[in-house]
């Protein structure tokens, strides 16, 4: 089976919603983005490995995904009670993060070289070891999100033709690129 063939197949059987593969090409960065992480919404800027400033430059990043020829968009809509309430989004996002990494660990023998974009910040240590002044006991799988990418999401939802605002429903969104160039 080919690895594009595959990484769909494997997307279906994890339960995600939405996933396609796309050249990167149709990506669109806009390094306005990056204000979002550095308003510190998420309370994770200058706290965590994969969040800035501490994950690199907006052009970096970019850069390191142009990289790349393909990726595979990945999305879970799942439906709130209040998507205000942060605790019940943050569990959502983790279940769609490591569903994302359930696929990675699925297919890395067959795609090579890779570089994930997560749905908000690495969480796979709490708190970040960055926080406690200490290094990344998991370099290898830090990724960071697609805001500090600079990856305009709604303008990926809408080449995918897939789902962005969704009432009552939250939709996150993951990018695995691969078939470096």
């Amino acid at each position: 089976m080919r690895l594009e063939e595959t990484l769909l197949q494997t997307a279906k059987e994890l339960g995600f919603d939405n996933y396609q593969v796309i050249d990167t090409a149709a990506l669109h960065f806009d390094e306005r983005f990056r204000m979002y992480c550095e308003t510190n919404y998420c309370g994770n800027y200058d706290n965590n490995y994969s969040c800035p400033p501490a994950c690199g430059e907006a052009k970096e990043l970019g850069d390191k995904a142009r990289a790349f020829e393909r990726a595979l968009v990945l999305q879970t809509i799942t439906p709130v009670k209040d998507i205000t309430n942060d605790s019940e989004t943050k569990e959502i996002k983790r279940r769609h993060n490591q569903m994302t990494w359930s696929l990675i660990e699925s297919v890395a023998g067959e795609v090579g070289e890779y570089l994930p974009a997560m749905a908000g910040p690495c969480q796979i240590c709490s708190p970040c070891a960055k926080e406690l002044g200490k290094d990344c006991p998991f370099p290898q799988k830090r990724a960071s999100c697609l805001s500090a990418f600079c990856v305009k999401v709604d303008a990926l939802a809408e080449y995918c033709k897939i789902p962005y605002y969704c009432e009552g429903e939250v939709a996150f969104f993951s990018i695995l690129f691969f078939q470096q160039k």
